[in-house]
């Protein structure tokens, strides 16, 4: 089950049973923080949702001008709300006059600690009336776990740690939600209400989730078209074929000292993006990709032909929190020596690969990554040999989960 799902029907249910008078939610990204905007929507309703919930912060970050929650950074309208909705570091903007009794962390996207604890650092004052905030003796609380129980409040972390990296650069660091399960009472939710049958037994083989499956009423949920699609897009397009994997090699080239793009991948990104655009009606497409170098290209090329602000692009870090009904995945990489690099980290394409209600796109050359290896750091040896999360994912998409085609003239002219 998505965590934004979770999390917005727990905050619901405090408050419908009077177990909490203010929950405050809490996401690293401005994505997963509308998120939970979204499903609180989709539970309250639009009377619900303007009547008891509110979303604050740093105003540019809400890009989204059909957000269903209302916005605003006035301490008195968020005084008078019931469900507080904010990002990570928009914390340090909330009054110290306005208390929570419970709390609910997306920790989606948290690469430090600091920021994990940072609902507690900054908001001690706001959380709890018994607890006098100290900077300096907040910051030598070492226990994540202490500094919870020391604030008096309830708190829950939602979380993956199959798509969270590492707190720090050891491959065996935890990821923030791992921090919380050493801790705390956790439990695992294996039922998705995002992924229909297809999308969602890819990722419960990729990661290993052991049981993770679509909810009855979207197992069979297939991408419905406005129009039929132009005959060179037609097999990729394919809407009884929630998966599809298109071939296509281009030339990978180095952007600064760890960022990576593909031009011709690029270009066919933006192509298939243009039709896809014009023969579905008012469906959301999302692009991602590992590198923000490719990132980069793809919205340029988006901005010249005026979709820039129809189809979004992002990294798989800014994709945490973010679904979409069709999701391309670009993959960049392509090299004699088939290092798959950042490509082949398990997270990233965890990610990337669980966006999708209705279809999946992945576009790049299947023998790099059905070949592939990566030198990031691993404990477990999954970089190399058949285990290497790049050929595990080719090896799913070719043999059980989707189709390989090549790519038609159309993506490579």
């Amino acid at each position: 089950m998505e965590k934004q799902t979770v999390g917005a029907a727990l905050a619901v249910k405090l408050i419908a049973e009077n177990l909490a008078n203010r929950v405050l939610m809490v996401a690293y990204t401005n994505a997963a923080a509308n998120e939970f905007c979204w499903e609180l929507y989709k539970i309250l309703g639009s009377n619900g949702v303007k009547n008891y919930c509110l979303r604050t912060g740093n105003p540019s970050g809400v890009d989204e001008p059909s957000l269903p929650v209302p916005f605003s950074i006035q301490s008195d309208v968020i005084k008078s709300k019931k469900i507080i909705i904010c990002t990570t570091l928009s914390l340090k903007r909330l009054s110290y006059f306005i208390k929570f009794d419970n709390i609910i962390i997306d920790e989606a996207g948290i690469e430090k600690l600091e920021h994990l604890l940072a609902p507690f650092y900054y908001g001690i004052n706001q959380l709890s009336s018994s607890i006098h905030y100290d900077e300096k003796r907040a910051n030598q609380i070492n226990s994540l776990m202490d500094l919870i129980n020391q604030c008096g409040i309830v708190s829950t972390v939602v979380g993956d740690p199959k798509q969270s990296r590492p707190i720090g650069v050891s491959a065996k660091d935890p990821s923030a939600i791992e921090w919380v399960i050493k801790g705390a009472p956790w439990d695992t939710l294996r039922i998705t209400h995002r992924l229909p049958d297809k999308i969602s037994g890819l990722v419960n083989e990729f990661a290993v989730y052991g049981g993770l499956r679509s909810a009855f009423d979207i197992a069979a949920r297939r991408l419905t078209l406005h129009q039929a699609p132009d005959i060179e897009y037609k097999s990729i397009i394919n809407p009884e074929e929630p998966i599809t994997w298109v071939d296509i090699s281009g030339q990978e080239n180095t952007l600064g000292f760890s960022s990576w793009s593909n031009e011709i991948e690029a270009k066919a990104c933006v192509k298939l993006c243009r039709h896809l655009f014009t023969i579905t009606k008012n469906k959301s497409i999302v692009v991602v990709t590992r590198y923000t170098g490719q990132k980069t290209m793809i919205g340029n090329y988006l901005r010249q032909i005026g979709l820039s602000d129809r189809i979004k692009v992002t990294t798989t870090t800014g994709a945490l929190g973010t679904q979409a009904d069709i999701v391309i995945f670009s993959l960049v990489r392509y090299n004699q020596e088939k290092n798959v690099g950042a490509a082949g980290n398990l997270q990233d394409v965890n990610v990337a690969i669980s966006r999708s209600r209705e279809k999946l796109i992945i576009l790049g050359n299947f023998d790099m990554m059905l070949n592939g290896w990566s030198a990031l750091p691993s404990d477990n040896g999954l970089r190399y040999g058949i285990k290497s999360p790049s050929r595990v994912l080719a090896r799913l998409v070719d043999k059980k989960y989707g189709k390989v085609i090549d790519a038609p003239l159309v993506l490579t002219r």
